[in-house]
């Protein structure tokens, strides 16, 4: 049973359609114990199958999930809908990353320096 509905505000970038990336709005019913990946799970498989973001182990160890929420950088996996619910909540890809797809951003840089 849901509490609430929530406004997701999801920064979408689709390079093969768009010029540069754009807020999307979705509401839906959300429980006091869904964490921000659950939602960005229910709204690609309720309503919108075309969002792109990543995630794997679902235990906040592996970092896939991580995202900008309300502009600080937040593993999607253990934020908690209930914590960062002022009215609207604000899903970035991370920052300071080039945008590869909707939340997807690319880290192979990243990666190369960090070995």
């Amino acid at each position: 049973m849901a509490d609430r509905d929530v406004v997701f505000r999801v920064k979408r970038y689709r390079p093969e359609r768009d010029s540069k990336p754009a807020y999307k709005r979705y509401r839906f019913p959300y429980r006091n114990d869904m964490v921000v990946l659950d939602g960005l799970t229910y709204i690609k498989d309720t309503l919108d199958p075309t969002l792109t973001f990543r995630w794997s182990c679902r235990m906040g160890i592996c970092g896939s999930c991580g995202a900008n929420v309300n502009g600080q950088a937040r593993l999607t996996c253990g934020t908690y809908i209930r914590d960062v619910h002022r009215g609207v909540v604000t899903i970035d890809p991370l920052a300071n990353f080039p945008i590869i797809k909707d939340l997807v951003v690319d880290f192979d840089d990243f990666l190369n320096k960090l070995a």
